[in-house]
């Protein structure tokens, strides 16, 4: 696949530009989508979208086409060497960090680190060292009751988004403060049984609950909800290779800076590394500000989950660790995850 960028005033219209220069929409795969400034200093979107070689080869013309070939193969003999290099034999302390979940670069740096500190031929003391590094590394997004917040949760299918929700509702309003207002808002049209799990929930728990059926209903909807404490949005659980859903969410989101809303990634901690990496891929052009993890008790293992936040820069807010609400679900923290990643090594 070649990858190929394309910039206009919303992600929609960029996306538009791909689709009317190569005509198939479905061979297109939506990478990533971000805000930047143009030489005139105004915001305007650019999307990073993947095609077929062939498609991309036919869009340039043939006269740039063995150029291009010979370029790409001098990529794939780069890319060859490189993992030659990250196949090289490897400490016992990396050997160890990578058999439990920990990428292969943030292994590397660590095991560098741990030789630095002279501990890398005791690997006791350079499991201790390792977990302090990864402590330090490691960052949380800490519960805040004190100020009005909005949050969006997106994912994919099936990540307990809507239950996560029920849960941080009954947490904020019956545990912390009740009288606390509270809302939830429903972008989910996909499906009409999210839209009444969450209703349920709502009822239960005295709390206002909208249904928003449009782009163009969402801002005037935050704008009814001004007085509320907590906005909860769900979101229509999305493939990563949804890419019609992706942009609709993208559009949902394009009143941001009118209106703050933090945007919670929810990963399940059972999810494979792979899985991970496409899901961040397809979903980092959402400008995520922290990850919500679910399904902590349906694992014993967290080392991909600590070695992806860390490496991507995601503080961690909350884990849900089971399917009760209200209880199941508790402000993330470093000692219940680097313990979590201990036992592990330890084991």
């Amino acid at each position: 696949m070649v990858e190929e960028t394309f910039v206009a005033k919303n992600p929609k219209e960029a996306f538009d530009l791909a689709k009317e220069k190569y005509g198939h929409f479905s061979d297109l795969k939506l990478l990533k989508a971000t805000q930047i400034r143009g030489e005139d200093g105004k915001l305007v979107s650019k999307i990073t979208v993947a095609v077929s070689e062939n498609d991309f080869l036919n869009s340039i013309g043939t006269s740039e086409e063995a150029e291009l070939i010979s370029e790409m193969e001098q990529l794939r003999s780069q890319i060859n060497e490189m993992k030659s290099a990250v196949l090289s034999p490897n400490s016992d302390i990396q050997n160890l960090l990578v058999e439990h979940g920990i990428g292969q670069n943030l292994a590397n740096d660590l095991a560098k680190i741990a030789k630095a500190a002279g501990v890398s031929d005791n690997l006791e003391l350079a499991r201790s060292y390792i977990l302090e590094e990864l402590e330090n590394r490691l960052k949380i997004k800490h519960e805040d009751t004190t100020k009005r917040t909005m949050m969006m949760l997106i994912g994919s299918t099936g990540v307990g988004k809507t239950t996560t929700i029920a849960k941080l509702t009954a947490r904020f309003g019956l545990k912390l403060d009740p009288s606390m207002a509270i809302a939830l808002v429903n972008l989910d049209s996909f499906r009409v049984g999210a839209f009444e799990q969450l209703d349920h929930y709502a009822k239960q728990m005295y709390v206002e609950h909208i249904g928003v059926d449009s782009v163009e209903e969402f801002p005037q909807v935050l704008q009814k909800l001004e007085r509320y404490d907590l906005v909860l949005i769900d979101t229509a659980g999305i493939s990563p290779y949804d890419t019609g859903r992706l942009i609709k969410t993208i559009e949902f989101l394009k009143n941001k800076k009118e209106y703050p809303i933090d945007i919670s990634l929810v990963i399940s901690a059972t999810a494979k590394q792979e899985d991970i990496e496409d899901i961040y891929e397809h979903f980092s052009f959402l400008n995520i500000d922290n990850v919500i993890l679910t399904k902590f008790d349906e694992t014993k293992h967290i080392g991909q989950i600590l070695s992806f936040v860390i490496e991507n820069d995601l503080p961690i807010s909350y884990i849900s660790n089971g399917q009760n609400v209200p209880n199941d679900i508790e402000p993330a923290t470093k000692s219940i995850l680097i313990d979590r990643f201990a036992g592990e090594l330890n084991a």
